[in-house]
């Protein structure tokens, strides 16, 4: 009798193992299960400062990118006398290696200084010897966009966050090199970033999703590339969306969500925060985005994420879209059926909006210099009743480079966590909650 109690427990045991084993196996397969919810980690303007052959006996080509860099602010004839009279590059006189640049910035009275370390800037700061003489503002440190770079692939391979959105200046130009892979923007982009993160779960698969990084075009992208050749090299499952040199917008949805993704075109110095896209222009994305946006209703979606360059609302640096070409009427018009957030970026610094029932997160912390912290523009003039930015609540801005992690709950209000590094901060390293 003793016998068989035991035979019929470990057959009970053996049982009921066996009728887990299948519930186990399809959850140990369902890494990320429909419907329950996701997380992206979103960020803007990445891009690190310009790289420059750094050899003493390079020099005449450093000059040279240098005047093909001035013009894109210059008349053609201008900037080589300018890169020749004004740009001091000075050499180790042992290693024969370019460790710093002195020359003009945006304005006649600033001067900004340059730290190199093998071609790279690692560093860059300003003095406006008219406003604010004798004082240097660091606005760039290669550290802190290496920072976010380190902390959104970890967040990706920990499982944190399913992919990546991008606000667009990714790399500096593309000009360098002979193709992508000679590009040393590219590369460093490739070697940070993408070639760091592991490939789509199943989930993603099976939802159509390609690939972990999903970029608005910026104005950068298209500097010195006018195809395009490097993004679509970079992202070559973007084609699958439409993305081609003649088309830089498109949309997916991803867990009853919608994302779309808009082109504000190229830089252009008599109205850097134009959109000035065209393709296609900024009509016809405008009518694009409407469908889109149609169609999500009829679908019965409830979340929409917008993603473009130029930002719809600025308070310093180089301002917002001007009024005549800026979307917000457009995307507002939905706001009372659908949860909408923007993403922008190109003024490098982070400001938060939420303005007619639209929530708009500038983020251009990603890692470029930080010009908004700069004397003259911490606060631009805007016109009376301009909605307030949440972030800095009339501060002026400071260096910080930061990402955003957002949480999607169906049926639950979106949560947009902002993680920081502020070097030379009391408290360099922060994680704050937006919008609460």
């Amino acid at each position: 009798m003793k016998n068989f109690v035991k035979v019929c427990s470990i057959l009970f045991v053996l049982i009921a193992a066996l009728a887990l084993q299948p519930l186990t196996a399809i959850a140990q397969q369902a890494s990320h299960p429909a419907n329950k919810g996701f997380s992206f980690a979103v960020y803007g303007d990445s891009r690190s400062m310009m790289y420059l052959p750094y050899k003493q006996d390079q020099e005449a080509e450093a000059r040279q990118l240098m005047v093909d860099m001035f013009e894109l602010v210059l008349p053609v004839k201008v900037a080589p006398e300018v890169v020749q009279k004004d740009v001091k590059l000075i050499y180790d006189p042992s290693t024969k290696e370019l460790v710093e640049m002195v020359m003009p910035f945006d304005t006649a009275s600033e001067i900004t200084t340059l730290k190199f370390d093998k071609g790279w800037v690692t560093e860059a700061s300003v003095e406006d010897i008219k406003l604010l003489p004798g004082v240097s503002r660091t606005m760039f440190r290669l550290e802190g966009g290496d920072w976010v770079a380190k902390e959104v692939v970890a967040n990706i391979k920990s499982g944190r966050a399913q992919f990546i959105v991008n606000t667009g200046d990714l790399v500096w130009w593309g000009k360098q090199g002979s193709k992508p892979s000679d590009n040393p923007y590219w590369k460093l982009a490739n070697e940070h970033i993408l070639k760091q993160l592991p490939k789509p779960d199943r989930e993603m698969e099976k939802a159509g999703l390609p690939g972990r990084v999903f970029p608005a075009v910026g104005n950068h992208e298209v500097w010195g590339d006018s195809d395009v050749e490097g993004l679509l090299t970079a992202f070559p499952y973007l084609t699958k969306f439409g993305i081609s040199d003649k088309q830089l917008i498109y949309k997916f949805d991803y867990e009853g969500v919608r994302f779309i993704f808009l082109w504000t075109g190229a830089y252009d110095y008599r109205d850097p925060s134009g959109w000035g896209s065209t393709r296609p222009p900024y009509e016809a994305q405008i009518e694009q985005m409407q469908k889109w946006l149609d169609e999500a209703k009829a679908n019965g979606t409830k979340k929409v994420f917008i993603s473009f360059h130029s930002p719809v609302f600025a308070r310093s640096g180089m301002g917002a879209i001007p009024a005549d070409q800026n979307p917000h009427k457009a995307i507002a018009a939905y706001a009372k059926d659908l949860d909408i957030v923007v993403f922008n970026g190109h003024v490098h610094t982070t400001e938060l909006y939420q303005v007619d029932g639209v929530k708009y997160l500038m983020l251009g912390g990603g890692g470029a210099e930080q010009d908004p912290i700069l004397p003259g523009r911490t606060h631009i003039k805007v016109p009376d009743g301009y909605p307030p930015d949440q972030y800095w609540k009339g501060a002026s801005p400071i260096e910080e480079y930061n990402y955003v992690l957002v949480d999607v709950q169906p049926g639950k209000p979106t949560n947009f966590t902002l993680n920081r590094f502020r070097p030379g901060s009391a408290e360099p390293f922060a994680t704050v909650e937006l919008f609460k």
